[in-house]
Order: structure tokens, then C-alpha cells, then sequence
């Protein structure tokens, strides 16, 4: 049974991105265990193990919207180095949407907060006076077009196994 959530897709860009800005945090001395950049995402609902496809759930995007790179932090306690984005009323729109639509259909999903994130190492290790406040972050926007499910495979392997609608 495939371990499966939805969330957003990087474009190119935005993934180059945030590829750069993992090798700037290595150059600095940062260590962890880096993601492949081609699995960089950002997740809208976790659903673990489920049987079934729930790509025909997935809401469509009526009106693109931009997403900022704006921050770097660390989860206490949860081994995450994560960049955020700026403040979007849209975003958090879309995610409580999908919660809903997955919460209407009976599928069991992550109930936690919704943070917007995109985890760019776990397990980091910072070097001794590093600090993630002063680093810089890239001016990167993501254009928020649609909606993936991924299937979550051992290895930190992500892959897209359905994409929602495009209005």
C-alpha cells in the first residue's frame, strides 16, 4: 500500500532555486540529509498508507497565484531545515480546501497546522556561529498552477503519480 500525499510541485525555476540554496547552506558547512532537488515539494496534506488513487479529488487552481521564498528555519524537535514563503491568503485557502475535500471523502490525513514549507534537509547539522536568520535567501516565486499527489518511497523519494485539473 503506497504511502501517499498532496501537495505542491516546484516549476524548474523555483526548484533551481532552492537547489542553489541547498549548496550554499553545504559550501557554509551546514550537513544533514539533503533531498534530491528533483523531489523538493511542498506538502498541502499527508495521507500515509492508503489503497486507492485520490487524484480525482484534487481542486483545481481557478486563478494562478504567486508563492515567495522568503525564510530559512529548523522544526524543534522534528530534524527539518525548511525554507518558507511569504504570507499567502490563497495558499492556506488551497489547503484547508483539500483538507476538506479528503476530510468529506473519509480519507484520513495529518490534522496537524498547515505550515507552508519545503524541507531542504533533515537531520541538519549547523556549524558553530551559522545563522539561518541572517542567511539569504534567493528571490524565487512560484507560480501555484496546480495540485499533485505524490507517493512517498524509501530513500526521501517523492513522486507525482496524479496531477488535479488546470482551469
Amino acid at each position: 500500500m503506497p504511502r501517499l500525499f498532496v501537495a505542491l510541485e516546484p516549476s524548474p525555476e523555483f526548484r533551481d532555486a532552492l537547489a542553489a540554496l541547498q549548496d550554499r547552506l553545504r559550501a557554509a558547512g551546514v550537513a544533514g540529509r539533503w533531498p534530491d532537488p528533483a523531489c523538493l515539494h511542498m506538502t498541502l496534506a499527508y495521507i500515509g498508507m492508503w489503497p486507492e488513487d485520490v487524484t480525482t479529488l484534487l481542486p483545481p487552481i481557478r486563478r494562478p497565484f504567486p508563492l515567495t521564498l522568503s525564510q530559512l528555519g529548523i522544526f524543534p524537535g522534528a530534524d527539518v531545515l525548511w525554507a518558507g514563503v511569504e504570507p499567502s491568503a490563497e495558499l492556506d485557502c488551497l489547503a484547508a480546501e483539500v483538507r476538506r475535500i479528503l476530510d468529506g471523502a473519509g480519507i484520513p490525513f495529518d490534522r496537524q497546522p498547515f505550515f507552508p514549507h519545503i524541507t531542504l534537509a533533515r537531520k541538519p547539522r549547523l556549524p558553530e556561529g551559522f545563522s539561518l536568520p541572517e542567511f539569504a535567501v534567493p528571490a524565487a516565486v512560484l507560480t501555484v498552477r496546480e495540485v499533485c499527489l505524490y507517493q512517498s518511497e524509501p530513500g526521501m523519494r517523492y513522486t507525482v503519480i496524479g496531477r488535479g485539473m488546470t482551469l
